[in-house]
């Protein structure tokens, strides 16, 4: 729902959407669950399932039973190779366990399966992650905190061997600021946010005359530091409101995730997370379904100047042909980009029609992405698709199967082209793959189909008029 609803219209939305999500969940773990059964299993085990399609590596969570007396468990990969795994929790008297695992090379809309033995075979090599309290790093960006600010003063990427922000060198006596005055990254802005007309609906273009930036912070803190994860922890405080961003590293993924935390109570007022990026361009890119768009960073005329605010999916980037820096998110679809800074809408307060719109606790997740070269040749789609789709987990125990330990059920050849579903037709028992062209580049399209496959056709959305096509 948009925020432009009577209050009782979010009460009802809640109540429906947490029936509909129940629904979705027993589904997803009803399937997982199959799969997980057809999967031959020589012991305590987990299923991985990847629902992108292509090879991926990222983190997951989970709970495994285990004999009563197991403290200490393994990762063991299909390859019989040691796979990095950290014990979060756990009750030696009934054998449970909260386990922190990397998933590497997920297979495209597939799975994995990892042994839990009770004793690793040989450890894992140490993932390259290291941490301090003003300071992340792994095997792709070194990122540096400010401990007064909170803000972030670095955000080295260390395959283009570039700066992503726009920080020069602080002179003595005086603080380092970028071209526009931002002194540093993920910089809170709080904004004067009246509309003339339609409180709710409208955020006008002189939004931007009255603003604080939170810049003093209430706590910096690493708040974890293990081989699998590092968090720095920052808390702001703006008038009747508090913040808590945990900013997130992990080793095998080429960006920072920020988990941010609100208690908002305040009133006409916008709150935006700000980056000024040492790339220059005159054009900012934003997703949109199935595709992307191109919008000025400049106000040059009537029309720029219009372009203040504007909707996105997932992602949004600013790149020349060196380098670029690319702002994800879970739950945010609103951004600017003016000259050399991009910024996400992170909440608001109208009272109208609704006089407590939104007010009490948030949760939500945003992402910083830089990286060398174009968009396209960072392939930012992907992490903003990994960013909104986690790799999923089945814990299993010892059983036959006859599907093998690791497999991938749909994928693509080509790294421009995303499978966005795979569904039962409606009036038989095919299946229906639905797919998309994201770079704007032309060739052929060839799908990796289950082996049983017998015939294609081409259809249309409503899966009429199918086209026959050779397999």
């Amino acid at each position: 729902l948009p925020g432009s609803g009577i209050a009782i219209n979010y009460v009802d939305a809640a109540r429906r959407y947490a029936v509909a999500s129940r629904i979705d969940r027993d589904i997803i773990q009803t399937g997982l669950s199959d799969i997980a059964s057809r999967v031959i299993s020589y012991g305590v085990s987990v299923l991985i399932f990847n629902p992108l399609s292509w090879t991926r590596t990222g983190e997951v969570e989970f709970d495994a039973q285990f004999p009563a007396g197991v403290k200490d468990v393994g990762a063991i990969g299909p390859d019989d190779k040691p796979m990095p795994l950290e014990v979060l929790s756990s009750d030696p008297q009934t054998g449970s366990m909260r386990l922190r695992l990397l998933a590497e090379d997920i297979p495209a809309t597939g799975y994995k399966l990892v042994k839990l033995v009770p004793q690793a075979s040989s450890p894992a090599a140490k993932p390259a992650l290291t941490a301090a309290a003003d300071s992340l790093e792994n095997e792709f960006i070194r990122l540096k905190v400010d401990p007064k600010t909170g803000c972030i003063t670095s955000l080295f990427d260390k395959r283009s061997k570039i700066e992503a922000l726009a920080l020069p060198v602080q002179s003595e006596g005086s603080p380092a600021a970028s071209p526009d005055g931002l002194p540093c990254g993920n910089l809170l802005q709080a904004f004067v946010d009246k509309p003339k007309r339609w409180d709710a609906w409208n955020i006008d273009a002189d939004f931007v005359k009255q603003h604080w930036d939170l810049m003093q912070a209430d706590e910096v803190k690493l708040a974890e530091n293990t081989p699998l994860r590092a968090v720095i922890r920052v808390k702001h405080h703006f008038q009747k409101s508090t913040f808590v961003q945990d900013i997130t590293m992990y080793p095998g993924v080429p960006r920072v995730d920020v988990h941010m935390q609100a208690d908002w109570h305040e009133q006409h007022i916008l709150l935006k997370v700000a980056f000024p990026v040492s790339v220059h361009s005159d054009k900012a890119t934003f997703e949109i379904p199935y595709g992307s768009v191109e919008r000025p960073t400049t106000r040059n005329t009537p029309a720029e100047q219009a372009q203040f605010e504007v909707p996105a999916l997932r992602w949004a980037d600013i790149s020349d042909a060196i380098h670029g820096f690319s702002l994800l998110n879970d739950s945010k679809y609103g951004y600017d980009a003016k000259d050399n800074v991009l910024r996400l809408s992170l909440l608001r307060s109208p009272t109208w029609p609704d006089p407590e719109t939104d007010q009490g606790q948030h949760e939500f997740t945003y992402s910083l992405y830089p990286h060398g070269g174009t968009w396209r040749e960072a392939m930012t789609v992907r992490q903003g698709y990994e960013l909104n789709y986690p790799l999923m987990t089945q814990t299993t125990a010892k059983h036959p199967g006859m599907m093998m330990p690791q497999h991938s059920f749909f994928s693509t050849t080509q790294d421009n082209v995303i499978i966005t579903a795979i569904k039962k037709a409606a009036d038989d028992d095919a299946l229906i793959v639905r797919f998309y062209e994201w770079a704007g580049k032309k060739g052929d399209v060839v799908l990796q189909l289950p082996t049983t496959a017998t015939q294609a056709w081409e259809t249309n959305l409503m899966e009429v008029t199918p086209v026959p096509l050779q397999l």
